[in-house]
């Protein structure tokens, strides 16, 4: 079950410190090798921090923390982890050595809008400005751990998941431990993890994720305020949107290789 954190974490370098990090209400950010890193601070209370000061910490060991079941020390894990997978320097050299496609700025729900005609669409997690690309689609789940009105509870993905389409999944699910399962269920439909918390980490894709729609920070300076101050989209306002889904040619080697 840990075979995705851990390869998340194994590149990260051990030889570098935590410069800085700090737990918002609604962000977390962690600073280590010049590289700044955000990730949505889960709000669950679970059990006791082990007490460790993250500034004392290396880069990995930090990242290690997304295994924590002290969810805001996996958030700041999160955090570091986007540290090292969220820079457009090395996307980029990425794309250019044809192991990624970098995709349009766009918004993941609105790319998809004319494939979801009759199709069965799933997300996991309550994204409300997606409603209205969705309305063309055949069937429409909602799954939330805490559902609202006309949406389904978290338990029903062990029923629900195998016989959709497209599966949106929202970046908390790698913070409470439930993606693996997810795209386990899921591995008969597209999917595409979905949010600022999401790592756009090539490994993802060994493990059935078919595109990572996540967000590069754009402005440092105004992210750092922007969580300071409490404002709930803040990654969103100081960010840039980016789609990264893997290479076509790369995943045709790959096969052929098997």
């Amino acid at each position: 079950m840990w075979e995705l954190y851990d390869c998340l974490i194994e590149p990260i370098p051990d030889d570098v410190k935590v410069s800085d990090y700090f737990t918002g209400t609604y962000c977390t950010l962690l600073t280590a090798g010049g590289c700044l890193g955000s990730a949505a601070t889960n709000p669950l209370c679970t059990i006791k921090s082990k007490g460790k000061d993250v500034r004392e910490m290396s880069w990995k060991e930090a990242a290690g923390l997304i295994k924590s079941w002290n969810f805001t020390e996996a958030s700041i894990g999160a955090a570091a982890i986007n540290a090292y997978y969220n820079q457009y320097e090395s996307l980029n050299c990425l794309d250019r050595a044809g192991q990624i496609d970098m995709l349009s700025g766009e918004d993941t729900f609105f790319a998809h809008r004319t494939d979801y005609k009759g199709k069965k669409v799933a997300t996991v997690g309550h994204f409300c400005y997606a409603e209205e690309f969705l309305k063309e689609a055949g069937t429409c789940v909602v799954l939330e751990r805490d559902p609202g009105e006309n949406d389904y509870p978290d338990s029903a993905c062990e029923f629900l998941l195998e016989e959709m389409d497209y599966v949106f999944i929202t970046g908390f699910t790698l913070v409470n431990k439930t993606l693996p399962r997810l795209l386990n269920l899921a591995h008969n439909s597209k999917i595409i993890l979905v949010g600022p918390s999401i790592p756009l980490a090539p490994k993802l894709f060994e493990f059935g994720v078919s595109e990572l729609a996540g967000t590069l920070i754009r402005d440092r300076i105004q992210l750092e305020e922007l969580v300071k101050n409490e404002e709930k989209k803040a990654v969103i306002r100081a960010g840039t949107p980016v789609r990264v889904t893997e290479n076509k040619h790369c995943l045709k080697g790959r096969m052929e290789d098997l």
